[in-house]
């Protein structure tokens, strides 16, 4: 055999990558497109990959306007999802960032040890970066009265992200698009009720989770949740095994932004942790900081 010819060798995927399937979860009223570089790289190893788009939640492109379903919609979608891959796989990791981590979280609360692991990105079960305004505590009145017919959320720098040229990309698109890799340009009152609906409803049954093992992936400079979030995590659930990584150089959107490969090793890596069941001795509470 030459050595330019391919080897069955090289191509050979373990057969427990090939029983784990990972579900995606991006953030609120935005594509799959935020996750794409982890979903390349676990695909490249061998996993089955399956990148979300849930009515109701994620952006329509075909929809005049954007509006949202109850988050307990939400979640049914995702359960139907982890029943179905339950039928042909041995494991299940669900991965997700800022509102899609909320999301993996409500999921694994509603389907129990159906749910094997979590990767939680940028979690924000509380809005504490430092980017938002002290008036972020009047938002209730918008999201539960009619105020809100009179207001909608809008996407403004740094969008997330701190890298110059990524954010630049993004103003691009976000002229021409209603949507970037970042998100939507525009988050209307009835998405964002259904996600404070969601979070308070995890921030309440944190402590449901059943999955053994947590990655949590955080930007210390988060302007949007700060990494106090992950403090939360590691009051409130009670897995086995949380081990969270603090990255120094991104902002909200890490899985886009100058941290993005350390992001994608990190969730590959742990993957194979799940996938192989190693790795799992890490105690509640273990933070990493890069």
């Amino acid at each position: 055999m030459s050595a330019r010819e391919p080897s069955g060798l090289l191509s050979f995927v373990h057969p427990a990558v090939q029983r784990t399937a990972v579900v995606l979860l991006h953030g609120l009223c935005s594509t799959p497109d935020e996750l794409l570089t982890v979903q390349s790289a676990l695909r490249d190893g061998g996993y089955a990959v399956h990148p979300m788009s849930i009515p109701g939640y994620s952006f329509d492109a075909n929809a005049p306007m954007q509006q949202a379903a109850p988050f307990q919609q939400w979640l049914d979608s995702i359960e139907a999802q982890v029943t179905t891959l339950r039928e042909t796989h041995e494991r299940v990791l669900l991965v997700g960032i800022s509102a899609g981590s909320s999301l993996a979280l409500g999921a694994a609360i509603r389907c129990g040890d159906a749910v094997d692991a979590l990767v939680l990105m940028s979690t924000t079960l509380r809005f504490d970066g430092w980017a938002i305004p002290r008036t972020q505590v009047l938002l209730p009145l918008a999201y539960y009265t009619p105020l809100g017919r009179f207001w909608q959320y809008r996407e403004r720098p740094p969008y997330g992200v701190k890298n110059e040229r990524v954010r630049a990309w993004i103003e691009r698109e976000l002229r021409h698009r209603k949507i970037s890799r970042a998100g939507s340009s525009v988050i209307g009152v009835s998405h964002l009720r259904e996600h404070h609906r969601l979070i308070r409803h995890v921030r309440a049954n944190l402590h449901r989770v059943q999955c053994d093992r947590v990655l949590a992936l955080h930007a210390q400079q988060d302007e949007v949740a700060s990494v106090a979030n992950l403090e939360i995590l590691a009051r409130g659930l009670r897995c086995r095994s949380f081990r969270s990584v603090v990255v120094s150089n991104s902002y909200h959107m890490i899985t886009i932004d100058n941290d993005r490969q350390q992001v994608v090793r990190e969730t590959v890596a742990f993957a194979d942790e799940v996938a192989h069941g190693t790795g799992a001795d890490a105690p509640i509470s273990s933070l990493k900081a890069s």
